[in-house]
């Protein structure tokens, strides 16, 4: 079946730059957990993965156990670690994909201590602290119960790691992150006390690790033994300078479908929002918010053809985008390029610009290109893999 032009491109060869980028940057001692959940941020989990494992990484994040049952599938063999839910139905599928654990609660620890007491099983476990984003894991109050849970499993869940995350790390200075790390340092520390002995440390997701690369004099890193991309991996990051080294791994494409010629006055779109003010050539490119294309993009939003910005003209629908392309120096064709982010003809249009034009972050963009867009897999400049539920 021959597709539509609408497709996401994902280069690998651009992923193993971005990680031989954060790896070569950071002290000795200190390795990469690359986070590849949710997908591997909508680039596809599996190659995303392998390609990782190529470049030298050694163990990889995945959000919930699903997510790391598809990339065994796929054939990874390193360790994973699942950071989010894990119900008690769940844990004999962990198991058999061997997967490591975290516990985030008392009460999820108590159902890991009871499983690995009747399944006589050993499960290396890494310990999720909340130190002040009020998000998944232990609190203070909760962490001496938690370490007698841990006392009680004898010696059936190894504390193999301890992690947190910075809730402000992207902003210069904030008092919430150098509280945070306080508080993961007292946590630590009392763990430690208590006769554990974790191996894996990792605090800093991308923001805190760009923001520390890029101020090194700032410290940070003493005592963590590994950073957690995301989305450092994927994109340059929005208002961290070190991020300007990192490169795009996905470009979103679509082809022109249509081109009309109106005049002045002619409204566009849904609810005719948008309204011509002069004699106006419309590009219409068939890929909507069904596909990844943020309806919050509706008069907004920009789109490459020839190389040129050319501004969303009214509501983006589910299946339509229409575009003014009447500043084009040549009128496009059916058939020419137009890209809602990455490069194209030369030039780029950034995810964390389109994020921004639709009030949103660059994770929500990249991870909502739909599944009916196809990712074309690139490495070495050639199509690698085609990933289709059409094909």
């Amino acid at each position: 079946m021959i597709l539509r032009p609408t497709r996401a491109v994902v280069d690998l060869d651009a992923l193993a730059a971005n990680y031989r980028t954060l790896a070569r940057a950071l002290p000795p001692g200190v390795g990469v957990l690359p986070v590849v959940k949710a997908d591997g941020y909508g680039h596809g989990a599996v190659p995303v993965a392998r390609r990782l494992v190529e470049e030298g990484a050694g163990l990889l994040a995945v959000a919930v156990v699903e997510e790391g049952a598809e990339l065994r599938r796929g054939g990874v063999g390193v360790p994973i670690l699942v950071m989010g839910w894990i119900g008690p139905d769940q844990l004999e599928a962990l198991v058999s994909h061997g997967l490591t654990p975290n516990a985030h609660s008392p009460e999820q620890l108590r159902e890991l201590v009871e499983f690995s007491t009747a399944t006589q099983r050993t499960l290396r476990l890494h310990l999720k602290l909340d130190t002040g984003m009020t998000r998944l894991g232990i609190l203070p109050s909760e962490l001496g119960e938690s370490i007698e849970l841990l006392r009680r499993s004898g010696g059936r869940l190894p504390l193999e790691g301890v992690f947190q995350n910075f809730a402000s790390a992207d902003e210069s200075g904030s008092e919430q992150t150098d509280a945070q790390a306080r508080v993961f340092g007292e946590m630590l520390a009392a763990i430690r006390a208590n006769g554990h002995s974790p191996s894996m440390i990792h605090t800093d997701n991308s923001a805190a690790t760009l923001a520390r690369l890029a101020s090194p004099s700032e410290g940070g890193l003493s005592g963590v033994s590994h950073v957690r991309p995301g989305l450092a991996l994927y994109a340059p990051v929005p208002g961290l300078q070190f991020s300007e080294s990192l490169r795009d791994v996905m470009t979103f494409l679509s082809a022109v479908d249509q081109v009309k010629r109106v005049p002045a006055g002619t409204r566009i779109g849904y609810g005719g929002s948008f309204v011509c003010r002069r004699e106006t050539t419309v590009a219409l490119v068939p890929a909507g918010y069904a596909d990844g294309v943020p309806r919050s993009l509706s008069g907004r939003g920009q789109v490459l053809i020839h190389g040129r910005r050319c501004p969303i003209a009214g509501r983006v629908s589910m299946d339509m985008t229409a575009v003014d392309a009447t500043d084009l120096p040549e009128a496009p064709r059916r058939g020419d390029e137009a890209a809602f982010f990455g490069r194209s003809s030369g030039a780029r249009l950034g995810v964390e610009e389109a994020a921004a034009a639709a009030g949103t972050v660059p994770w929500e963009l990249l991870c909502g290109v739909g599944p009916r867009v196809p990712r074309i897999i690139l490495a070495d400049g050639r199509v690698r893999e085609m990933q289709s539920k059409f094909l």
